[in-house]
């Protein structure tokens, strides 16, 4: 986890040091004993509190590092280098609104690094405030003009709500620049592809996706290749096992309620996750790591380049002792993330790309409904290939427009293989387009099938927006109006598209989508 701790110094307890380095050889629970037995001898110590901060957060225990924070800023919250190692932390634990005030006062106490700034500046805009984080930025950047991710977050935002035409230079610059780290000129390419999509500039728009996708590096590249092939290898493991008879069995545990909502990236989940979070009795989380990183590898396990064994069959041996505690722990976590208790409301779990884990998931929590984002798979083809993901294992398949249309296709395939399983009160799949068109009735229909009551707050959900920041890249995108200009957008990509009908045909006629 490089960067994850602050810079170590020789003054540091020795204690402290050894807590660092134990959580670098992936020995958490040996480093946060070791924190704790940290504090004890110094209570007080800043740079030993947000340290323990930051490792007790990444490990979903939210709030005790909330508290570990607040006891930092209670003694030094008048510390302007204290508030600024302050403010990340908060927004690494989930905690946006603090991470956001911790900031702005760290930067009104004294004249902030630039990094802080560019930190709060990132915070801002997914407030909805980016005529500030435009501001402030742009007055760091005349102190500070090599300062380059500042350059490239303040041009991107002058793309979307400023100076387009200057912020598109500042972008060509730095994507030209072969000076750059690779990532921040994919970064910068990536951005000029959404501005050329959004003016309408499909040749444009294609091109500086290609150029963002070359710059992956080829040791990257085979090393997420490998481990991709073990997920999609485990994942027809789970599918193998999986029956509406195992299901059943599963059944017989019980648990609070829960939607776990998915699809592939780009098919419409932000917005419909923002909606549902707006009635009274449901409660959503916004694409967190809890179940990826902590629950499903106790049946998938961490993919190493040696094979794993057969996840199903793990699956299958798993315990109701073993589900009963991954079950506490995954309420637990939720809570802790969301920072109130569920108190009998119905959890919504938002995360795109969890598809290939349903058999998992349903295992630990065999009474969810599950609810699938459905769009147009060209329109969800092109957006995924033009948009920035940070390069993993799953988004290595959109590095070029056929991979993308081949990850998409595996998973709807192996969607609609689970959907044949399951009894079908337990699953619905819903349209972006029908959100767009008529969100009253589409969000009406979603919210009786989850066994709740309409409530019309349900459709005021922009006012809730401001209590938490949104996590998902389209935090910008949901913020406006219910809007229907990214329907059907792929048409003006028919020429680059038109060779991958043969992969996406079979799910335009499950869809009901026009071949055109």
């Amino acid at each position: 986890m490089r960067g994850f701790f602050l810079v170590m110094t020789s003054n540091d307890p020795p204690k402290l040091q050894t807590a660092r380095a134990l959580w670098l050889q992936s020995r958490f629970e040996d480093s946060l004993r070791l924190f704790d037995e940290v504090l004890e001898e110094h209570p007080d110590l800043p740079l030993a509190l947000i340290d323990a901060a930051r490792a007790n957060g990444s490990h979903y225990r939210i709030l005790k590092a909330e508290s570990l924070l607040d006891r930092c800023l209670a003694a030094n919250g008048e510390n302007p280098e204290t508030l600024a190692l302050a403010g990340p932390t908060y927004r690494m634990i989930h905690r946006g609104i603090k991470a956001l005030h911790t900031l702005e006062k760290a930067v009104s106490l004294a004249p902030a690094d630039p990094t802080s700034v560019l930190e709060l500046a990132l915070l801002l805009d997914r407030a909805d405030r980016g005529e500030e984080a435009l501001r402030i930025l742009g007055g760091t950047l005349a102190q500070h003009p090599d300062f380059v991710e500042g350059r490239y977050f303040h041009a991107h935002l002058n793309v979307r709500i400023g100076d387009r035409a200057a912020g598109l230079g500042v972008l060509e610059s730095i994507a030209a620049d072969e000076g750059q780290h690779p990532y921040l000129r994919a970064r910068s390419f990536h951005a000029l592809a959404e501005a050329a999509d959004r003016a309408g500039e499909p040749r444009q728009a294609i091109t500086q996706a290609a150029r963002a996708k070359s710059l992956a590096s080829k040791d990257d590249v085979n090393h997420l290749r490998q481990i991709a092939s073990l997920l999609r290898k485990q994942g027809d493991q789970l599918a193998r096992i999986f029956s509406q008879s195992r299901l059943d069995d599963w059944k017989q545990e019980t648990h609070s309620p829960v939607t776990l909502l998915t699809g592939c990236p780009r098919s419409g989940t932000t917005l419909l996750e923002k909606v549902l979070d707006a009635h009274p009795r449901i409660r959503s989380s916004d694409e967190h790591a809890l179940f990826a990183r902590f629950l499903a590898p106790v049946v998938l396990q961490p993919p190493g380049l040696a094979g794993t064994g057969d996840a199903g069959q793990r699956l299958l041996r798993a315990t109701r002792e073993t589900m009963d505690q991954l079950r506490h722990q995954y309420f637990t976590g939720m809570e802790e993330l969301l920072g109130e208790p569920l108190d009998g409301r119905m959890m919504l779990d938002k995360n795109p790309s969890l598809t290939e884990t349903i058999p998992a998931w349903l295992r630990m929590l065999p009474h969810s409904k599950i609810l699938i984002a459905i769009r147009d798979p060209r329109d969800v083809v092109l957006s995924c290939y033009l948009n920035h993901f940070p390069l993993n294992a799953y988004s290595l398949g959109f590095q070029t427009l056929e991979q993308t249309a081949l990850r998409y296709a595996r998973e709807m395939k192996f969607w609609l293989g689970i959907r044949g399983k399951l009894p079908r009160s337990q699953w619905r799949e819903v349209r972006y387009e029908n959100c767009v068109a008529d969100l009253e009735n589409t969000a009406r229909g979603v919210v009786e099938w989850m066994g709740l009551p309409w409530d019309g707050a349900v459709l005021a959900y922009r006012e809730k927006l401001n209590t938490r920041l949104t996590q998902s890249p389209t935090y910008a995108d949901v913020r406006s109006p219910v809007h229907t200009r990214s329907v059907e957008r792929w048409r003006l990509y028919r020429q680059w598209l038109a060779p991958l009908e043969p992969i996406l045909a079979p799910f335009l006629r499950e869809w009901g989508y026009a071949r055109d």
